[in-house]
């Protein structure tokens, strides 16, 4: 079974549990808590299926946009998978769902210390700019 990524729902508590074993600092309730939000978005990345990854962020909506922004908070490969292109697929697979479901733009934070981050960055084809400390990625120009 190949590389697969799904929407994390409240409703299905395997994955949750998973994903609070997996991420020691959540515990069920908070992801459950977090998933209740509309605004609230969690996606799973799943490898012969199981669970190796967890990107989350959020719905946000300015005045002076056409549609909401997604604004991914973080993106976060189990260590034994780090360094084979899951990340940065995981990456690809949520501009795309943001494109496909009215999202304007998507866009991303990370430290210039970061080099694995900006790398997966990179390869899901986000443009970035810079000051002293950090990096903000943004989605490639179909999105917008």
């Amino acid at each position: 079974m190949p590389l697969s990524f799904e929407f994390l729902s409240k409703k299905d508590i395997s994955a949750v549990e998973k994903v609070a074993t997996w991420f020691n600092e959540f515990s069920c309730e908070q992801i459950v808590e977090f998933l209740q939000e509309k605004q609230n978005l969690a996606f799973v990345a799943k490898l012969n299926g199981e669970i190796i990854g967890l990107l989350y962020g959020y719905s946000l909506t300015r005045m002076d946009k056409g549609g909401p922004q997604f604004f991914i908070y973080s993106v976060d490969i189990h260590e034994d998978f780090q360094n084979k292109g899951y990340g940065s697929e995981f990456i690809k697979y949520t501009l795309d769902w943001a494109e496909n479901n009215g999202f304007s733009e998507a866009y991303v934070l990370t430290h210039k210390d970061n080099p694995q981050a900006c790398r997966a960055y990179e390869k899901a084809g986000m443009t970035h700019s810079e000051n002293d400390c950090e990096r903000m990625y943004e989605a490639r120009k179909s999105i917008l």
